[in-house]
């Protein structure tokens, strides 16, 4: 049996204080060797899904984390975002496929849950490694709202809650 193949078949166990006990295919972990802003030592996370446009990026290190998240393909052009390329906590190449993720913080009032596009999540899917930057432009933020009046963010707000899941390459 290769390395590879026992990989496939490890089980990785882990509680959730929102959700219980899990067991998931050890290839789907996600590692952020330096942690989400605020939460370094929690490294390794699985994604779950949840109702769309939205998935639940879960610690296995804390059972009390997890963070609601939205695939950053889906705010378009108007969320034009270079990849992080030679970074060494991603390992991520010119021709990796990676996805994005952007935290949500949802409120009681619906409309008034907002998106941080300013510390996009990039995964390398290759190694499933990610890290969390910041982007120093003024037209991203971090309280991006995804339902407003306002005609561009109602567009990104539109364009998120159709889908979510995609990655790039």
């Amino acid at each position: 049996m290769t390395e590879e193949s026992s990989k496939q078949q490890e089980v990785v166990s882990f509680k959730s204080t929102r959700f219980g006990e899990f067991q998931v295919p050890a290839e789907t972990v996600i590692e952020i060797p330096s942690g989400i802003i605020g939460f370094p030592n929690a490294t390794r996370y699985v994604m779950l899904e949840h109702k769309q446009p939205f998935s639940w990026l879960h610690s296995i290190d804390d059972p009390n984390l997890a963070f609601v998240v939205v695939d950053g393909f889906e705010f378009g052009q108007q969320f034009d975002v270079k990849p992080p390329i030679g970074d060494k906590d991603s390992e991520l190449k010119q021709d990796d496929e990676y996805a994005i993720l952007i935290i949500v913080t949802v409120r009681s009032d619906p409309r008034l849950t907002t998106a941080n596009l300013k510390a996009p999540v990039f995964v390398n899917m290759r190694n499933r490694r990610g890290v969390q930057i910041i982007i120093d432009d003024p037209r991203y933020s971090t309280r991006f709202p995804l339902w407003s009046e306002e005609p561009a963010a109602a567009s990104a707000g539109a364009q998120v809650a159709e889908s979510a899941g995609s990655s790039k390459s």
